[in-house]
């Protein structure tokens, strides 16, 4: 609940949740989108690659075997014009071995070419090449029958009107085969190059989805972020409205204690303090009497002196009474007396045109500072300056110690104490810094651009 200043009234601030599911849910489904591309492209080219691989070998070695069926029936078709020329001088018969050769190694060629056909053969196609292949070599069975039996005529007769056809025939079979293998090599390049395009264009589409998700993705993150930033920056300005309202109601308060410890208490005790030295006159004659009311007369001193130093750390009445300056001298003085340290100040320009609102909130940084310095810092010096230039406020409080600790650790009282300094330095519209000098220890700088003008929304009442 926060209660309006000029209003009065109260408002219910709704929750606001912190968009991290739904931001991992984006991103989760990008990255499924973009695994999903990836995982099909492979797959679809790592199919296409063995497809085409398959095909290719295949062919390869089926071409092969037939180039190896077409030369033995060529060299078949050497052979028997050489016998029926009858250029060479050897009887029919002694061709057998030359034939025997001839015929193992052209029935392993089409047994094992029978094997790597191309799926597109007919069955009768590759049927008619082997019944041709065997009725062939059954003609030339019966022709070397004939030469053995001394009928070499019939033998040559026989090798001019049926085996010459027959060798023919099974050389155009096996050139018919060639072709359509390289009919086949390019049916399957055409539709290796379809399944490339059509690979090219669902990954086109699937690349447009996943550009279309990401950036709707995207533009929801983005406006994501913007609620988010917005959300924070409102919440920082109703933080930054209560610290004020928190501030302004603490330094009233104190103001208010001090004002009543020094006006009330302590007139209370300076009266009291008087009628003790009368009272103790009017026993001199009373040795006890008179040493117990100035042992009670120091007590009530003393009393008097802690309530004026309280009220004095309450609120600063020096610095209403004097200003800025003279308030910060005192409190300087001090330390000094109360932890050792040398503490020296050192003012330029109009500190007192400084307004009273951030005069406040530097009197408070500078004590804080010192107070850090005499709980944590170990140095035996320390220094503040301040000094205004334009409109500038430029405030420097440093120490010669052990500076902050490895990694910025603080304890708890000298991290809040760090954030109530930042706190006032961004209320007076500056900024905050700690950094280390060459020669060590400390400096907290606040510098306020424009500390003589108009108060910062934030610090106006």
């Amino acid at each position: 609940m926060v209660q309006s200043p000029r209003s009065g009234q109260r408002s219910e601030i709704p929750p606001r949740h912190a968009p991290t599911r739904l931001l991992i849910g984006g991103l989760t489904l990008a990255l499924a989108t973009i695994a999903a591309v990836g995982l099909y492209t492979f797959l679809q080219i790592r199919d296409l690659r063995d497809q085409q691989t398959a095909i290719s070998d295949r062919n390869r070695k089926d071409s092969l075997q037939l180039l190896r069926i077409q030369n033995d029936l060529s060299s078949l078709a050497v052979t028997m014009r050489d016998m029926a020329d009858r250029a060479e001088p050897y009887p029919p018969a002694a061709w057998q071995p030359a034939f025997d050769r001839l015929r193992g190694d052209l029935t392993a060629a089409i047994a094992l070419e029978r094997t790597l056909a191309p799926a597109v053969r007919e069955a009768a196609q590759q049927r008619r090449l082997e019944e041709t292949s065997d009725a062939f070599w059954a003609d030339v069975d019966r022709m070397f029958a004939m030469a053995r039996a001394g009928n070499d005529a019939g033998a040559l007769a026989l090798i001019r009107d049926r085996l010459i056809a027959q060798q023919r025939a099974l050389d155009g079979m096996v050139a018919q085969f060639l072709v359509a293998n390289n009919r086949v090599q390019e049916e399957a390049a055409r539709s290796n190059r379809a399944i490339y395009d059509r690979v090219a264009a669902e990954i086109l589409v699937l690349v447009s989805v996943l550009v279309v998700v990401v950036a709707i993705s995207g533009a929801w993150i983005v406006m994501a972020n913007r609620r988010a930033s917005e959300a924070v920056r409102d919440v920082t300005a109703q933080l930054r409205t209560l610290s004020r309202h928190t501030m302004r109601a603490q330094e009233d308060l104190q103001r208010s204690v001090s004002r009543e410890l020094h006006d009330d208490f302590g007139q209370i005790l300076t009266a009291v303090g008087t009628l003790l030295g009368r009272a103790r006159r009017h026993a001199s004659r009373d040795p006890v009497l008179a040493e117990e009311l100035d042992h009670v007369r120091g007590i009530a001193q003393t009393t008097l002196d802690r309530i004026r130093a309280q009220s004095q750390w309450l609120h600063p009445g020096v610095l209403d009474d004097f200003g800025l300056e003279k308030a910060l001298g005192r409190s300087v003085e001090q330390f000094e007396r109360q932890t050792g340290i040398r503490t020296t100040l050192a003012a330029s320009g109009p500190i007192a045109d400084i307004p009273p609102d951030f005069a406040i909130h530097v009197y408070r940084i500078v004590q804080e500072a010192l107070s850090n310095i005499g709980r944590h810092s170990g140095s035996g010096s320390a220094r503040v300056r301040i000094a205004c230039d334009g409109d500038a406020l430029d405030l420097a409080i440093e120490d010669a110690g052990q500076g902050l600790p490895p990694g910025g650790v603080r304890t708890p009282d000298s991290g809040l104490g760090l954030v109530s300094m930042r706190e006032r330095a961004e209320l007076m519209g500056g900024q905050l810094r700690l950094h280390h000098p060459v020669a060590g220890g400390l400096v907290v700088e606040v510098r306020v651009p424009h500390a003589f003008g108009s108060a910062p929304a934030a610090v106006l009442t």
